[in-house]
Order: structure tokens, then sequence, then C-alpha cells
């Protein structure tokens, strides 16, 4: 069954066959199919999920941390998934895939460029993290794949499988990049106690802006919860902050404007500010991972993943040059 007959027959598990809808692109959507659909004057998004990344558990925790979310009076919205017609949350074709139709947010990427932007960013991140903090993780009997299990992110990417792709990388990787790869994978490898020993909590692990919605007020929605999962909390921390250092070309006071939103919410114990690194080592590796895990699909990833090999060796040598500024920083917001 081709990509359109698959659409076709998820949108129809929702409604009935005389009423008519329509299909529109979305400008994001690598790792699943994704489109905008038109029922009369509604709008929603159906997905068709990978079935590589996302299986009945992963559906399921999904749900559970959405509807939570909604319940919890954010100063943001997080879309929901919306009931077939038989009151189930998802469907699941023959071929063993699953599909959703999730509710349509309003709102375009938000801008990182200046102080107040960046602050408001961190806002929402310390307001997901500590929301999802404080989500009783007792009730779950799926806890995701936490990022620290670099080998378990997609089933295509366990550790003999990466090796074989780093060994003889399909397109070219500089030998000094695949160096530096395999002393940060010795160091995580190294640190498993530390690791092991951090506060856990659901951490979300894909807070960037192009899974960020924004109007006027600022940022009014938070999506793509395909990577929730239990794990170091510090971990959202770590992501996020990368990111403002990446859009702002390392700018330690875009760094302390996100610090001083995400402070409002959420604070740090100084174990988690001694693992900051450590975490955004994990969380290039993990990424890479994912990349590797995509390529063996069948996608063309060579973009993707010379670009996140390139940002981890810049993330790292600008933290290892910034680390008494930025722990500075850290220990006055955080602590």
């Amino acid at each position: 069954m081709n990509a359109d007959a698959k659409l076709d027959q998820l949108v129809r598990h929702y409604v009935d066959e005389d009423i008519p809808y329509s299909i529109e692109p979305v400008p994001f959507g690598l790792t699943n199919v994704t489109r905008i659909v038109r029922i009369q004057e509604s709008r929603y998004i159906i997905r068709i999920y990978n079935e590589y990344t996302k299986d009945v558990p992963g559906i399921e925790l999904e749900s559970q941390v959405t509807s939570y979310l909604n319940r919890c009076g954010l100063s943001f919205q997080v879309p929901e998934l919306i009931h077939t017609r038989t009151g189930e949350n998802y469907v699941q074709f023959p071929d063993g895939t699953l599909g959703a139709m999730v509710s349509f947010l309003n709102g375009s990427a938000p801008q990182l460029a200046d102080a107040s932007q960046v602050r408001g960013f961190g806002r929402v991140v310390g307001e997901i993290a500590a929301t999802l903090g404080r989500f009783d993780a007792g009730e779950l009997s799926y806890y995701g794949c936490s990022f620290t299990q670099v080998y378990g992110l997609h089933s295509l990417a366990g550790k003999d499988a990466v090796q074989a792709f780093m060994q003889k990388p399909p397109f070219p990787v500089a030998e000094d990049a695949i160096a530096f790869y395999y002393e940060m994978l010795k160091n995580i490898e190294r640190s498993s106690e530390r690791i092991t020993s951090l506060p856990k909590q659901l951490v979300h692990h894909d807070l960037l802006v192009f899974n960020l919605l924004a109007e006027d007020h600022g940022i009014s929605g938070v999506l793509d919860f395909d990577f929730i999962s239990l794990d170091a909390g510090i971990m959202e921390l770590a992501i996020a902050l990368n990111h403002v250092l990446q859009m702002s070309d390392g700018s330690l006071d875009m760094a302390e404007a996100f610090l001083q939103g995400y402070a409002e919410h959420r604070s740090a114990t100084a174990s988690e500010i001694d693992c900051l690194q450590l975490m955004t080592q994990i969380y290039h590796v993990a990424v890479l991972h994912i990349y590797i895990g995509q390529h063996y699909t069948g996608s063309k990833v060579e973009p993707q993943f010379s670009y996140i090999m390139q940002q981890f060796r810049s993330r790292n040598d600008w933290l290892e040059r910034h680390d008494t500024a930025l722990r500075s920083l850290l220990e006055v917001h955080l602590l």
C-alpha cells in the first residue's frame, strides 16, 4: 500500500466515508509521514509513524504524557491524540505500522534573535521540565528509551550496526571526526556511574524551535513527543542550551538569558551542573545513532549526519573553552 492510500485509510478511521477531506503538505517530517488534513472547517495533523522508531508502547506513552500536560494549565498548548470512530487513540495497520490524528495548533516557529525571545524559550523549557518532573512515573508500564542508552534509540542502530557504519562510512566522514566520536563514546562509557546517579524524570528530548509554535504573545505550543522517555532530568536543559548556543553562535549573553527563563520554573543540583557537558556529549552521540539507523532504512542522511558531527565537535570545544564562565552562570541562576 502506497503512502497516499495509507493516509486515506487512516483518515477513514476518524471520519465517515461520505465526509470529504483534503490533505496539505507540511514543511517537516523527516522521520514520519506527516500531513495536514482539512475536514470541513477544521484542521488536524495526521501521521504515519516510522516503523523503526514508534511502536505501540511508545504511542501509548505519548498519549499518557500529552493528556497529562493538557490537564496541567500550562502557558502553552500541547497537541492531543484524537480518538478514532471506535474510541482508539491510534490506528494499527495490517503491516504493523501505526498512524494517528492529533489536534492542530496555530502558530509558526519562534525566533531566538534577542535576549527576550531566548528568555521566553528558557521559560518554556523550564516549565515543561518542571511539569514532566511532577509526573508520577510509577503510573507507566513503559518508560521509553533514555538517550543514555545510545544503542537503543533506533532498532537498526544497535552496537554492531553502528560500528559497521563507523568503520566504513557510506559517505565521506573525516578520520579525525570519527576519532573524536570514539573518544566521546569512551568518555560516556567511563561515566556510567555518574549518569546512573543523576535524578530521573520524563524528558521531551527535542525542544528545538522547529518543534515549537509562537504567536504574538510568545511561544504558544510544544510539539513532537516522539522521543519522550524517562531520562536524566538535566538532559532537557543540556539539549535546549545547546540549541541556544548553536543559534546564537556561542553567545554567553544568550546562554544567560536562557538560564534566567529556565530558572523561573526549575533549578538544578550541583551534580547535574557537573554533568552538563557529559549530557551534551550523550545527546550528540544519540542523534548520530538515530541518523545511522535512518541510513539503514534507506533514507539519505548525509547532510544531517555531517551537520550534527560538526556541531558535536564545535559544541564540545566551546564547552571546554567556556567551562568556568558557563559554570558560574549555571550556579548563579540554578543552584
